[in-house]
């Protein structure tokens, strides 16, 4: 296995203690000074993970001389830290694949999964242990909302991760859940709800409805949608309309319901999940790299709208990490796929920035997916405590 995973009952009992002990350093995260209660007022830091999804290898992102991301590159890792050498651990049926390497990143271990939906093809995941987001609203009083996930259009499949197996986390607990399929489902049966429709209208509305259902059935209705996700979509139908021809695509979307979300929702924690450089798979190498140019781009703009607006000012962490990495194959003509398991689609990398981490450092030791959630627990104060990997302590002040 890469990296150096802490054994599960190792990390219960270093979390279980706000002070913890680590390479022979005394690492106590500034969040950590208080254990948090149910019902306890969250006060920050407020993190935002950015999936940087789609897979995309270490040479088109954290090498200077072939980065197609001058932001994270530039700005970010030289005023953060970078975990050069992070993978993901090669084991027996351990895919490298979007939603299997999501809920690696949100649970802290592998395998933390199962098939959603027996009927709908591909991988249609959801958690069977506690995520960062059910762990953090267990701890604090939080609404759904506040501990949000945000996914992109072509991922409908992915509509699956906030809702949990165990009935305690699936109801009482879950974070909430932004995407373009949830809102073309809002839309369709807000539409519904009108009493002035032709039988015509509403058969074809009704038809339309059904095939998004398809795509992802955890649909709730209109009125049994938070009030603050009321507002959001609604404010987001006046804006951008309901023809579909007027807001962005692709991840230029998924970076606009973050920047959306940020305004409106105020979420404590967010992970923003991109997508598009999996557009490679059309066999354009173009569609890679130019993919991985509009999430460098969007990171920016969540960034300066985070580093401009107080409440999230100086109080705001984020923490990028890739859901896979891809192929390395000179002999196909696109050759960084990543179905073929090799070893360069395991090598991820991920970068800490913001408040309370280190500047300009770069880590060369190994370092495992699985940490990405244990630390964001460290950095939140509660107890990621089915998680298996290490706290990224290098990061943290």
């Amino acid at each position: 296995m890469c990296g150096s995973l802490l054994t599960r009952r190792l990390f219960m009992q270093m979390t279980a203690s706000a002070t913890v002990f680590l390479g022979g350093q005394m690492f106590l995260p500034n969040s950590a000074l208080a254990s948090p209660g149910p019902g306890k007022r969250y006060k920050g830091p407020n993190v935002i993970v950015i999936r940087y999804g789609g897979g995309v290898r270490r040479r088109e992102t954290i090498e200077p001389e072939t980065s197609f991301s001058p932001f994270m590159l530039n700005r970010m890792i030289p005023k953060g830290t970078l975990y050069r050498n992070m993978s993901i651990a090669e084991l027996p049926n351990n895919e490298t694949d979007h939603a299997q390497g999501t809920v690696n990143i949100m649970t802290g271990r592998y395998f933390g999964y199962t098939n959603h939906h027996e009927k709908i093809p591909g991988n249609f995941l959801r958690p069977s242990v506690p995520s960062i987001f059910e762990y953090l609203r267990e701890a604090y009083a939080l609404d759904a909302h506040e501990a949000l996930i945000i996914n992109g259009e072509d991922r409908a499949q992915d509509d699956g991760f906030h809702m949990h197996l165990d009935e305690k986390y699936a109801s009482d607990l879950r974070p909430e859940m932004l995407s373009p399929t949830r809102f073309r489902a809002f839309l369709l049966q807000v539409k519904l709800e009108q009493d002035t429709l032709t039988s015509d209208v509403r058969s074809a509305l009704e038809e339309q409805l059904a095939e998004v259902r398809k795509q992802s059935p955890e649909f709730l209705k209109p009125s049994e949608y938070s009030p603050e996700l009321q507002n959001f979509w609604r404010k987001w139908r006046s804006y951008y309309g309901d023809d579909n021809l007027k807001h962005p695509r692709g991840d230029r979307q998924t970076t606009e319901l973050a920047l959306w979300s940020l305004r409106y929702l105020r979420p404590k924690l967010l992970m923003v999940n991109y997508q598009d450089p999996d557009y490679v798979h059309f066999g354009i190498k173009s569609h890679y790299t130019r993919a991985i140019s509009v999430i460098d781009q969007g990171i920016q703009s969540i960034v300066t709208a985070a580093e401009s607006d107080p409440f999230y000012r100086d109080n705001t962490v984020f923490v990028i990490v890739p859901d896979c990495g891809r192929d390395s194959n000179p002999l196909m003509d696109v050759p960084f796929q990543h179905h073929f398991n090799s070893r360069s689609s395991h090598e991820i990398f991920a970068v800490l920035y913001g408040s309370g981490i280190a500047n300009n450092r770069i880590v060369e030791t190994a370092t495992d997916q699985t940490s990405i959630a244990p630390t964001v627990a460290a950095l939140m104060g509660f107890k990621a405590e089915k998680s298996e990997g290490a706290v990224l302590k290098e990061a943290l002040l």
